[in-house]
């Protein structure tokens, strides 16, 4: 697993440990690499602080599921405090290389260890869905090939950290190993991760997905519509990785059933006994202790008989994917933590490296937004260089505007800081309209600007849905009704059952019980709406949009951005909180009068 060293603000110390490098980055959290107080190397997951409480609430049950994944297939959680600042959770190192880095520099896998690899990451898939998990990025960057065997990891926390969070991935789903289901933003569950796992044994034995293909357009075409390319697949391996990776997800083998089939494909014709021999029936136990000495995946399945056959007992138990209808596809998931990414890169800068910094965020740019990005560097480097100047960004949030497989319109928020000879000397909360392209397998900025900007969606966009369109349309529209009307709310008594509940529908109708002569002098009558993109659902009744609005009284106009909670009450959609992406305060705990 490589290592990558500290950005500019990142921690020193988390809890009681000591950061010392990076393992991954998504849009919502970071993988370190830390020392515990006994020395040992450990992996620390942290989620953002502005996440919100939905997400920590579901963190937290992320890591109540994760200790009851069996610790061989995994890398074994040690600790965690989902109550901290950030909220983190500690896991085993595996110093081990990645099967993406083994094979890149060895080739591909052939004969028995492919067998082994097999067995034992179809066995991991038993134990973590036996936990009640789908993996959701299964893929060969999140295998690593321990000393002690191929450990599966990163799975769960992608689920509820929606852009990344993982340790050599940024992406909640890669294309060339996702599900069509996936892809197409369904519902799906257990399944996806058989498709993924089909996929990346083709990796591990041929060195390409089975999907391959020159764009990321046409890997999502291919995944979608055409037969995979198995390559030199060893025969008796080819009929199972056919059913694992069949577009209809009732097709597909379960877990439980890929170790017994490698079993029964890879031992080869089972030998008579002479004429006349009279043999004794096996028992069930003697069969099972037969199949498990034998082979080349005898290693594997010998580590793996106990739970092998605990599984296979026990495999009436389902697994259930909480999903949304409406939910974006995951390759714009994708892009979003592409976006805040490149954001980070954008508002930074550090006069002892400029022009390295440049090269770097350039590598994360294309398009109009690479033109813009050199232009303002060219500018401004003899500035920052006099003025021993360094800024330092982080993305707060990242939501979508609309998506299709070729182009994801993004908005982007922040809070940056800026330093003169080590002193802070200005602070700011920015904001990026963006638009990602498909580049190399992932995605870069292609378009960026500070005001409201951007193409229309295309026709024929694959995302929004309708459903998501009414949803973020009546809560802006609720928004804007708010903050213009206020106080005079009591004019309007449809608009509490209409756009709010809960802590909401508390605060405003407090307000409107205000007299006018005692409105608070805070209170500026004013509101335009700027835009509005759709960051998460929270749950089936819950979900999260980035909002933009201008509140500030005129002259001094500036643009300030909110995140939405939405609770569905009713088949409607309603304000429930208010709160900013730059502390994760809500705007329901200053008073209303």
């Amino acid at each position: 697993m490589s290592v990558d060293g500290l950005l500019p603000g990142d921690p020193k110390h988390i809890g009681r440990y000591v950061i010392t490098g990076r393992l991954g980055a998504g849009g919502q959290g970071v993988v370190y690499l830390a020392d515990a107080p006994d020395g040992t190397r450990v992996a620390l997951k942290v989620i953002h602080a502005e996440v919100g409480s939905e997400a920590r609430r579901l963190f937290e049950r992320e890591f109540a599921v994760l200790r009851r994944v069996s610790s061989f297939c995994t890398a074994q959680v040690l600790d965690a405090d989902v109550t901290a600042d950030p909220p983190y959770i500690v896991s085993e190192y595996v110093a081990g290389p990645s099967l993406h880095a083994f094979v890149a520099e060895h080739g591909p896998i052939t004969g028995a260890e492919l067998d082994r690899l097999a067995v034992a990451t179809a066995t991991a898939l038993i134990a973590i869905h036996r936990a009640g998990i789908v993996h959701r990025d299964f893929k060969p960057q999140n295998v690593l090939l321990g000393r002690d065997g191929p450990r599966v990891i990163d799975f769960g926390i992608a689920r509820f950290l929606q852009d990344g969070a993982a340790v050599a991935s940024a992406h909640v789903g890669t294309p060339r190993y996702m599900a069509p289901e996936q892809i197409l933003g369904e519902r799906f569950g257990p399944a996806a991760d058989i498709f993924a796992w089909g996929a990346t044994l083709v990796h591990a034995a041929t060195g390409r997905s089975p999907f391959e293909a020159g764009s990321l357009p046409a890997v999502l075409y291919r995944v979608l519509h055409e037969p995979p390319d198995l390559g030199s697949l060893p025969g008796h391996l080819r009929s199972l990785v056919e059913r694992c990776l069949s577009k209809d997800p009732a097709d597909r083998p379960t877990a439980s059933e890929l170790p017994l089939s490698i079993m029964d494909v890879g031992l080869g014709p089972r030998a008579e006994p002479p004429p006349g021999v009279r043999t004794a029936a096996k028992s069930p136990r003697r069969l099972r202790r037969t199949l498990s000495a034998s082979g080349a995946i005898v290693t594997a399945v010998t580590l793996a008989a106990g739970t092998l056959w605990w599984a296979r007992a026990q495999e009436t138990t389902t697994v259930t994917e909480p999903t949304t209808a409406g939910e974006p596809p995951a390759y714009s998931l994708a892009a979003a933590g592409a976006a805040r990414t490149a954001f980070e890169a954008w508002y930074s800068l550090d006069y002892t490296d400029y022009d390295g910094g440049a090269r770097r965020t350039l590598a994360s740019l294309s398009g109009v937004a690479a033109q813009d990005y050199q232009h303002l560097i060219g500018n401004s480097k003899n500035a920052v260089t006099a003025a021993k100047a360094k800024q330092t960004a982080r993305a707060t949030a990242a939501g979508i505007v609309w998506a299709s497989p070729e182009r994801v319109s993004i908005i982007v928020t922040g809070l940056s800081t800026i330093t003169q000879n080590g002193t802070p000397v200005k602070s700011e909360d920015p904001l990026l309209f963006a638009e990602m392209v498909p580049a190399g397998g992932g995605w870069k900025m292609d378009y960026a600007r500070t005001t409201p900007s951007g193409s229309a969606a295309p026709a024929g966009a694959a995302w929004p849905s309708a459903e998501v369109r009414r949803m973020a349309a009546d809560a802006a529209r609720c928004q804007t009704e708010a903050f213009i009307n206020g106080p005079r709310l009591e004019e309007r008594p449809d608009f509490f059952d209409r756009c709010t509940t809960g802590r909401a529908a508390r605060w405003w109708r407090e307000l409107a019980a205000v007299p006018d002569d005692q409105v608070p002098d805070w209170w500026s009558w004013q509101y335009r709406d700027i835009g509005t993109a759709f960051e998460r659902f929270d749950g089936p009744d819950s979900a999260t949009l980035i909002h933009l609005g201008d509140s500030a009284k005129a002259p001094e106009h500036k643009v300030v951005a909110y995140r939405l909670h939405l609770r569905r009450v009713g088949g409607r959609w309603r304000l429930e909180d208010v709160t900013s992406p730059k502390d994760n305060r809500s705007m329901f705990e200053r008073r209303p009068q």
